[in-house]
Order: structure tokens, then C-alpha cells, then sequence
């Protein structure tokens, strides 16, 4: 929904941006958005391909520049990834498991969360299950492929590699090992290839056009990032095991909404010594630690069953379909290894691999219904009914929230919503005056950017100052907003669900 779509910082960011795409003040970009943690300072960070800001674009040039249009691509191939899923799991798997699995991942608790702004990894599901769809298409038919499916897979491959550093990587990595395996069974096809290659280049037409302007500025920036060795101070060892853990975490809460957002946690410490007080860890956190060791008892079975039904399965379709996600897989851990640090901990750089823990729950599914007893299709109806449950709680708890406009005043994401009230009162307020000043007292300062956005979009000039202490000297209106009611009794203010819009200038005598 339009109000309850988070506005943060970034996203003030790219609506600058597009704004001036749209009015004609800027050209097109030629790079997209800045990789977090790849430099000391935003003039050193790497930038991204530009494919998901011509989305934005776009988008905004069909139905308005705001965020919530900005939002629309997001939206649009986010719902998308659900029949591809379902397209892509029917390659190897029965069509009411299929529709059971994707059901699960369409309520997933943890992608509708992040659903919820606009933000270039909410792509990525969409692209990884058509590069991998389209890429099995082509290995299977062989010379017999049709164009189409090269042309998708050109295309997947060439948005894929703009959305993220790790499918950048990864998706290339793919790449090359398929061509390799294609030469080798059939040169005939190499014609393909080639149309693949070239239509990748032309996706990426604006980073190779800024690369050679610059002297390669942003690669460069990128290799100094990897040069520095981010668990350089770990042991290879303790980061293959955080890897591990973390992989584990994703099983659990992908699936369930239940564990951890943050893998640094995780595994690792499920046998604390009982001198750090251990057992009284696991006595208070009994159920995350229940479902914890479920996902890792989960994790063993359907890794152990991967790669089992790999090497027996007779098929070629259904053979490729779970070479190819071994492969992928494997490929993504061993990516993931260096990265498995404090600052990458996040279970969002584990998106590239969303579909794997889906995945192999229909796979287990599979395994027990057919090699076991038939019988056991209730348990897995159950657990099918199980997860969507569980997902279906925790986005009713925060929708609940929302829809009541009774979120906690916080420091890390304020909703469009919430600062478009802001907006709209402070204009309100503001007795037709253009220019005012704004400020943020210490624990809203996020909203702050978004608000001056706003305020211009309605035509307001704010001025952004510190704190209130230097607001209160101003002549033309001034607000600062609070979590905190502390100032009532000295200014005017209004409150707008949980957060306080002071009005400085205003003093209660």
C-alpha cells in the first residue's frame, strides 16, 4: 500500500535522481546505485549498472515521479517471480507440490517485509528464476534451443548482473561454466552464445561507456574493495563455518519467519559453554532454538538429498534441473565464504539463493512421498499449512500496526505515510510560507531527508539544521520532529500517529 511503502534514505536518493531524468535536468545514468561496505566513503563505493534506475525511470515517466510510481517495478516483478516459480518448479516437481511451495513463498513473511520499499535486491528473485529457467532450456535443447529462450537468457543474465555485486559474480561464474559445458557436447551452438554475449553488452552498453571515460574508475574500486580481504582477520576455517550457519538461518526464516534476520547469531552458538551461561540461553530462547536445530536437521537431510537425487536421477530434464541448483548453489557458497563477516551478516545477501531452502522443502516432500509411503502426504500438507501459518501471523502482527498507525516511533525507516502526514501538517502550519527550516531531534534524524523531499514536492524550500536549539532563532516558520513529547510544554506541537511535530517558532507562554 501506498502508506505503508518505507521511505529511507536511498530512496530519497534514487527520487532525486529520477526526478531529474524525468524533468530533463540530468541525462540517463550510467551507473545505478552504490554497494554498501565496498569503500571508506560514498566517493570510493562501487557502483552498481544502472538497469534498475531505468526501471524507476520509466516508470515514472508512465505514471508520475513519486516514490510510490517509483515503487512500481518492484511491485511488477515481484509478483512476476510467483508463476515463474511455479513454471520453474514444474520442470521437476508434481503440480500440487509446485502450487503448495510457491504458495509458501508468496506469503513469505520476510520478502513481503522487504517488498515494502523500493530497493534494487527486490529484483533479484525475479531475475535468478529466469536466468536459471531459461539457462536449463538452453542446456537441455542443446542445438535444438530456441532463439528465444537465448534471448531471454541474454537479457536475464544482463539485468541480473546490474542488480547486485553478487549476482554479478555469480550469475556470470554460471555463465561460463554452462558455455564450456555447451562447447563440449555440441560446438554447433556456439552461434547462440555469441547472440547471448552480445545482447549482455548492450545491457550493459552505459557501465562499459562510463568504464572507459573514467579509466575504469568504478572497476578499479571494486578490485581494491576485494583486494581488502573483509575476514582477513578470521581464519578461513571460522568464515566457512559462519557461511554454513548463515545458509542455515536462511533456511529457517525464508520458510517460516522464524529465527533470526541476523545470521552472525545463529548456529554457531546453539552449544554455548555452560560457563557463559549457556543453558540459561536456551531456556529463555526456547523457541528459536527449537527451530533452529529443525532447520539444521532440514539443512543436512535436503543437502544430503540434492545431491543424492543428482547423481541417480535418469531423467535428462529433471537431472539438469538439480545439477543446475547444485551447481548454483555451491557456487554461491563458496562466493559467500569471504563475506561471511559482522557487516555482511544481514540474511539479504543471501537472496541470490531465496529458492533454494523452497526448493529442497519440495524435495524432501517428494523423496517421502514416493520412496517411503504415500501416507505421509498429510504430514506434508500440514507442513505446508504449517509455514503459510506461521508466515501469515507475522505479517498480520505488522499489517495490524500499520493499519492502526501504531508503529513505534523509530530510528531505522519511517513509512511514506507517516512523513507525508508530517509533510502536509508542517505546510499546513507553515502560514504559506516557502521558506522554513526543519530539523530532526537525535532519534528521528531518518526522517529528516525524506521530509525536505516531500516539502519540496509541495512546493516548501526547507532549510535542515542540527536541533531545535538553532531552530528556535528563526524568524520564518521552523519544526523539528521527536519520538519524544518532552518539549510540550515549551512549544506548540501536533502529534502524527507516534512521532511530534514541534512547531519552534511557536512558544507556549
Amino acid at each position: 500500500m501506498h502508506e505503508w511503502m518505507e521511505f529511507r534514505g536511498d530512496q530519497v536518493r534514487d527520487s532525486y535522481l529520477v526526478d531529474r531524468v524525468v524533468s530533463g535536468e540530468s541525462a540517463w545514468p550510467l551507473l545505478g546505485p552504490y554497494m554498501y561496505n565496498s569503500g571508506s566513503s560514498k566517493e570510493m563505493f562501487y557502483h552498481l549498472g544502472p538497469a534498475y534506475y531505468y526501471f524507476q525511470i520509466i516508470s515514472a515517466k508512465i505514471f508520475g515521479s513519486y516514490p510510490d510510481k517509483m515503487a512500481y517495478p518492484d511491485v511488477f516483478f515481484s509478483i512476476l517471480s510467483i508463476p515463474l516459480f511455479y513454471l520453474f518448479l514444474r520442470v521437476y516437481f508434481r503440480r500440487n507440490l509446485s502450487l503448495g511451495i510457491v504458495l509458501v513463498y508468496a506469503i513469505s513473511s520476510y520478502f513481503i517485509h522487504y517488498s515494502r520499499f523500493a530497493w534494487n535486491s527486490n529484483l533479484i528473485p525475479f531475475f535468478v528464476l529466469l536466468f536459471l529457467f531459461s539457462l536449463h532450456k538452453i542446456l537441455v535443447a542443446n542445438e535444438k534451443t530456441h532463439w528465444l529462450w537465448v534471448a531471454v537468457f541474454g537479457f536475464a543474465w544482463g539485468i541480473g548482473f546490474q542488480l547486485h555485486a553478487i549476482t554479478m559474480l555469480l550469475f556470470s561464474i554460471i555463465a561460463f561454466f554452462s558455455f564450456l559445458f555447451s562447447m563440449k557436447n555440441n560446438p554447433k551452438i556456439f552461434s547462440r552464445w555469441v547472440v547471448i554475449v552480445l545482447i549482455f553488452i548492450t545491457l550493459n552498453g552505459g557501465q562499459i561507456v562510463n568504464e572507459v571515460n573514467t579509466n575504469f574508475g568504478n572497476t578499479k574500486r571494486l578490485l581494491n574493495f576485494s583486494s581488502q580481504g573483509g575476514g582477513a582477520s578470521e581464519s578461513k576455517f571460522a568464515l566457512f563455518g559462519k557461511d554454513i550457519a548463515c545458509h542455515i538461518e536462511a533456511n529457517s526464516f525464508f520458510l517460516s519467519s522464524y529465527g533470526s534476520n541476523n545470521c552472525s547469531y545463529g548456529i554457531l552458538n546453539f552449544l554455548p559453554s555452560i560457563s557463559d551461561g549457556g543453558i540459561s540461553k536456551i531456556t529463555k530462547n526456547w523457541t528459536y532454538w527449537s527451530v533452529l536445530l529443525l532447520s539444521l536437521i532440514f539443512s543436512g537431510i535436503s543437502y544430503f538429498l540434492l545431491v543424492y537425487c543428482s547423481r541417480k536421477e535418469k531423467e535428462r530434464e529433471g537431472l539438469f534441473f538439480l545439477r543446475l541448483i547444485a551447481l548454483y548453489a555451491g557456487i554461491n557458497f563458496l562466493i559467500m565464504v569471504p563475506l561471511s563477516v559482522e557487516k555482511f551478516s544481514d540474511l539479504r545477501y543471501l537472496t541470490p539463493v531465496f529458492f533454494v531452502p523452497f526448493v529442497m522443502l519440495g524435495l524432501v516432500a517428494k523423496v517421502v512421498y514416493e520412496k517411503f509411503s504415500k501416507k505421509f502426504i498429510i504430514l506434508i500438507v500440514a507442513i505446508l499449512i504449517l509455514l503459510v501459518s506461521s508466515n501469515f501471523i507475522d505479517i498480520s502482527s505488522e499489517a495490524k500496526v500499520l493499519l492502526e498507525k501504531n508503529r513505534t516511533c523509530s530510528s531505522h525507516f519511517t513509512t511514506l505515510g507517516e512523513v507525508e502526514a508530517v509533510a502536509d501538517y508542517i505546510v499546513k502550519d507553515s502560514g504559506g510560507e516557502k521558506n522554513i527550516q526543519i530539523g530532526g531531534y537525535r532519534e528521528l534524524l531518518v526522517a529528516v531527508d525524506p521530509l525536505e523531499y516531500l516539502l519540496k514536492k509541495r512546493g516548501i524550500s526547507p532549510i535542515k539544521v542540527a536541533t531545535e536549539k538553532y531552530l528556535s532563532s528563526s524568524d520564518s516558520p521552523a519544526f523539528f520532529i521527536s519520538c519524544r513529547s518532552k518539549f510540550g510544554e515549551l512549544y506548540d506541537y501536533e502529534k502524527i500517529g507516534n512521532i511530534y511535530v514541534y512547531n519552534v517558532v511557536n512558544i507556549n507562554k
